[in-house]
């Protein structure tokens, strides 16, 4: 029997994830609140083991309803979402109103209350029974993350709008903890990635995010400099990274200087027909320094909403074919 799901993905990217499940599942949906999409009648839950954009997943729920409506689809739903019998939950919403649903789930349903241990979440404010065994973490691991990294869900936006072919070289030149190989070897199992970043901290996570996950002999990171890339020149297919931006580093004034060296180098290692997604805030400096940059052109740009900040993501090509390099 088909049901109704919840999911929530990164504002901005609701109508790009939309359009790919409708093509590539037959899954129809509507964007209810930015960042949360419902998805209607799905048959089977088997789309999400590579959808890297999703990151939670729920029912719509009745906090009104009677327990077994609720409690009958997660029944359904057990072996396919991963749920053990009896179902662990927890309940969100004020402690008079938590206590009377406890007691109705754990009697009507014969669910275990385990707020730290939960596979469902019964959230009364927003009407959601959130399945913890689908989370993206539970589908795809956790990382290792430092305070600015970019969240999973925005790097698959990101991602997507690369569109990566199957055997072309990546790109990473601000890397973090390697957030954009991870989730790019989850689509393209066979796809080449070479990730670096300055901070020395940042590249040892990285490191310990790959191996933990077998990635550490196919995808390449290392320390260093965004501006002094040891690449050859037109050698890569696709750029994504998250540049440094103010909000996060305290002052967009180094970026006045960082930015036209990194696209530079970008422009340097771009093959004929490469593609780059670039996110950053500090959008007058980057888009200063991109006209100042020959070779490159914004061909879009994606408003994206995540930790307070508004970053734009920038579709960045070619605008015309390189001319020979002076010796």
């Amino acid at each position: 029997m088909p049901v109704d799901l919840i999911v929530t993905c990164a504002v901005g990217f609701e109508d790009l994830f939309r359009g790919d499940l409708l093509q590539e599942h037959g899954i129809r949906s509507r964007s209810i609140e930015p960042g949360e999409i419902l998805l209607q009648d799905v048959e089977d839950l088997g789309f999400l083991t590579s959808a890297v954009a999703l990151d939670r997943v729920a029912l719509p729920w009745d906090p009104d309803a009677p327990s077994d409506v609720i409690a009958d689809v997660v029944r359904r739903l057990a072996g396919d979402a991963g749920i053990e019998q009896p179902v662990r939950f927890r309940v969100q919403a004020a402690p008079d109103v938590r206590e009377e649903l406890i007691a109705r789930f754990s009697d009507g349903a014969g669910w275990v209350n385990a707020p730290s241990d939960w596979q469902v979440n019964l959230d009364v404010e927003r009407g959601v029974a959130q399945l913890g065994p689908l989370a993206w973490a539970a589908r795809f691991g956790t990382l290792r993350r430092l305070p600015a990294a970019t969240p999973v869900s925005v790097v698959a936006g990101l991602l997507r709008l690369a569109k990566c072919a199957p055997h072309d070289l990546l790109l990473d030149p601000c890397a973090g903890v390697a957030t954009v190989p991870i989730v790019d070897a989850i689509e393209r199992p066979d796809g080449r990635c070479i990730v670096l970043d300055r901070d020395v901290e940042a590249v040892d996570l990285a490191r310990r995010n790959l191996a933990e996950r077998g990635l550490d002999r196919r995808i390449e990171v290392s320390a260093g400099d965004a501006a002094r890339l040891d690449l050859a020149d037109r050698s890569v297919d696709r750029v994504v990274t998250d540049l440094p931006f103010g909000k996060r580093i305290g002052s967009n004034s180094n970026n006045i200087e960082l930015y036209p060296r990194v696209l530079r180098e970008i422009e340097r290692v771009l093959t004929l027909s490469g593609r780059c997604v670039l996110l950053t805030d500090d959008k007058r400096v980057f888009k200063d320094a991109l006209a100042r940059t020959r070779g490159l052109k914004i061909v879009r740009e994606q408003v994206v909403r995540y930790h307070g900040v508004n970053p734009s993501a920038y579709v960045v090509t070619r605008s015309r074919a390189p001319g020979r390099r002076a010796r």
